[in-house]
């Protein structure tokens, strides 16, 4: 594949995509620097390893519930910005 190509690839992302992959690439990230296994995490979380997997090879859109889940098993506290009300809502 020519450079090109995954550049026009790249910038058909929606921003909203690209929020969300950073985002659980940060938390993917984070599990690894708290030397923390994929299995580990999803036993933290109630959820199964294969899960926390597929959210962090981004071959799974994780919902809003699960990406806190996960923050929570980090002992993350996320924070966002509610695009209706514009109040930050945290986890």
């Amino acid at each position: 594949m020519k450079w090109t190509d995954v550049k026009k690839d790249i910038s058909s992302i929606s921003q909203e995509d690209k929020n969300l992959i950073e985002l659980t690439a940060l938390l993917a990230s984070l599990r690894r620097e708290k030397n923390m296994t994929q299995k580990e995490l999803a036993e933290k979380v109630h959820v199964s390893q294969a899960q926390i997997a597929r959210v962090e090879n981004f071959s799974y859109a994780p919902s809003l519930k699960t990406i806190t889940k996960i923050a929570d098993g980090l002992n993350l506290e996320l924070t966002f910005i509610d695009k209706t009300t514009k109040e930050l809502v945290k986890n």
